[in-house]
């Protein structure tokens, strides 16, 4: 006896009916909305502990200028805002960046007076901006909540200590939107052998092998981009920015 179409229809459709619906994916502009609600707490704390230098607006403004120009240069980086601070680093764990979905940068007084170049400054923007995209942070704060884990932004094991493949990653992204915002792509690479103090963490790697491994990503990433024509190495604008900063102190 044949079954009836009608009523395995009816089934059918009960059944689907039944079903939740999927979760709907969020777009990239909603991830990093929702990532930004997740991590406001730390990023809170994180301002109430730094001190930032506020008396140097132009400084700030050039940077501002520079991670507007990042983001807006590529595609695939859906950063609406990037909030570009300077902290005072006495310490040897305040001597890198910080970076929170929202878009909160923060970066070291001494890296800005020691960088020479504005493609390694750039790459330096670029490579936290990307740990912003690939969503690094906002995982950990996730996954630290489920297992009620208390969130550490400083010591060993902390929040901001980049496993390789999530370095890679930020690299992939870094060197795209220096090649696109039109900066010298070198400068992803050479700002980790020149500054390599910037990007340890409290990993079980030793430095010079963290090191070795930026490097090796920097240049792989940039292997399939034709060069760019007068990529900027170091603008009149950034001299100018440099020479503000002789003034702080």
């Amino acid at each position: 006896m044949r079954p009836n179409h009608f009523w395995v229809g009816a089934f059918l459709w009960m059944v689907s009916c039944a079903s939740p619906p999927p979760p709907r994916v969020l777009t990239a502009q909603e991830q990093i909305r929702a990532d930004t609600e997740k991590a406001a707490s730390l990023a809170k704390d994180f301002r109430e502990q730094a001190t930032f230098l506020d008396s140097i607006p132009r400084v700030e403004r050039f940077l501002y200028r520079m991670a507007s120009r990042l983001s807006q240069s590529s595609k695939s980086v859906p950063l609406e805002k990037v909030e570009v601070r300077i902290h005072r680093d006495p310490e040897g764990e305040w001597a890198r960046a910080f970076s929170f979905p929202g878009t909160l940068i923060s970066v070291p007084i001494s890296f800005l007076k020691e960088v020479e170049y504005e493609n390694e400054l750039a790459g330096f923007l670029a490579f936290e901006m990307g740990n912003v995209v690939n969503r690094h942070l906002a995982i950990r704060v996730e996954a630290a909540r489920d297992r009620g884990a208390k969130l550490a932004i400083f010591g060993p094991g902390g929040l901001f200590d980049w496993l390789p493949g999530e370095r890679a990653q930020s690299i992939g992204s870094a060197t795209e939107m220096v090649y696109w915002a039109g900066y010298d792509v070198r400068g992803v690479a050479s700002m980790f052998q020149r500054y390599p103090r910037f990007f340890g963490n409290g990993g079980t790697d030793p430095l010079q092998k963290q090191v070795e491994f930026n490097v090796r990503e920097a240049q792989r990433a940039r292997i399939d981009l034709m060069p760019s024509l007068k990529p900027i190495v170091r603008s009149a604008e950034f001299i100018e920015f440099k020479r503000e900063l002789e003034r702080v102190r």
